[in-house]
């Protein structure tokens, strides 16, 4: 009975018997008791369930204490500021998630350097290990040859000496191989998504790693959670992203644009003041077709000119 009725809140709201007549008392998506991780998203709550869909034993957070509803999803998306409010609790969802994979490698960090310090072999040393065992092939069979190439050019002492030193990177190669069996026999090592300690001991361990399958631990709650989580974070980031038309502007870009604008201001300045130059009338000119402001001025310089050559045929005369 308390399922169904769990069932008929999230579908229908818990407002769903109250008559139309008294909407004060209807229930919002902004409500404290609502879940705002579910109305955008998934609960974080969620990612830690067992495999009958409850919440996990060893999970970090617990389950959810606020209601997941399907009729507040709804009602956030008939509001009219739907975009503004699923921002926020999508912003609020990415620092929950990014809080948690923070804390979680925190711990993972503090757990590898344990490994690295203790007597357990992790997979780094192990594949290290491997390394020298086959640098240490290579330089012996170049010894070997190199003494041989020796001995039949006569120079039997320098054969000998590099044959001790095959000898010696042998002795070495056998106790990297010695070395090798035991990293296989005890490794422990830490998953990168959840960071657990995981080791690969039990012969199912030992299976999956014959059979290059995961380690047994990946299909357990506590690594399901943390890949639903990490996936859960980026997949908040790209619709922040998106929301945001392309991601946050750099530092820059407000300066560029600032700085381009008031280029674009100035250069239309420019052209309104030349097309302003080019269509006015000339200082000086009449409305209807006076003379230009500079004909006075040329009648005066001819009259002058005038009077001066009268003068001076006057004098010319005299002078006759």
């Amino acid at each position: 009975m308390n399922a169904q009725r769990a069932l008929l809140d999230s579908l229908f709201g818990k407002d769903r018997d109250l008559a139309a007549a008294d909407p004060g008392k209807r229930q919002s998506f902004k409500d404290d008791d609502v879940c705002k991780y579910y109305l955008v998203g998934d609960c974080p709550h969620e990612m830690f369930v067992n495999q009958e869909g409850r919440t996990a034993v060893n999970s970090p957070i617990g389950p959810c204490k606020k209601q997941h509803s399907e009729a507040m999803r709804e009602r956030l998306k008939a509001d009219p500021d739907r975009l503004r409010y699923t921002r926020r609790y999508l912003e609020d969802l990415q620092a929950t998630l990014q809080r948690l994979v923070d804390e979680n490698d925190r711990k993972a960090k503090l757990v590898k350097q344990k490994l690295s310090a203790g007597v357990s072999c992790t997979s780094e040393t192990a594949e290290a290990v491997c390394g020298h065992i086959s640098a240490r092939e290579t330089l012996v069979s170049e010894k070997m040859e190199a003494a041989e190439r020796m001995a039949e050019e006569g120079n039997m002492e320098a054969s000998q000496d590099t044959m001790k030193e095959a000898e010696k990177l042998a002795h070495e190669k056998y106790r990297l191989s010695r070395l090798k069996e035991v990293a296989e026999a005890w490794v422990d090592d830490l998953c990168k998504v959840c960071g657990a300690q995981i080791s690969w001991r039990a012969i199912e361990e030992l299976e999956a790693r014959d059979r290059g399958r995961p380690h047994p631990h990946t299909m357990g709650a506590w690594h399901q959670g943390w890949a639903r989580v990490r996936e859960a974070l980026q997949k908040v980031k790209r619709e922040l992203r998106a929301a945001a038309g392309g991601g946050p502007r750099r530092p820059g870009d407000a300066r560029r644009s600032r700085s381009e604008s008031r280029g674009r201001a100035r250069r239309g300045s420019r052209d309104r003041g030349r097309s302003r130059s080019r269509g006015a009338p000339e200082r000086g000119s009449g409305a209807a077709g006076g003379a230009p402001s500079g004909s006075g001025s040329a009648e005066r310089r001819s009259r002058s000119w005038r009077g001066e050559r009268g003068r001076e045929r006057e004098k010319e005369r005299e002078r006759e």
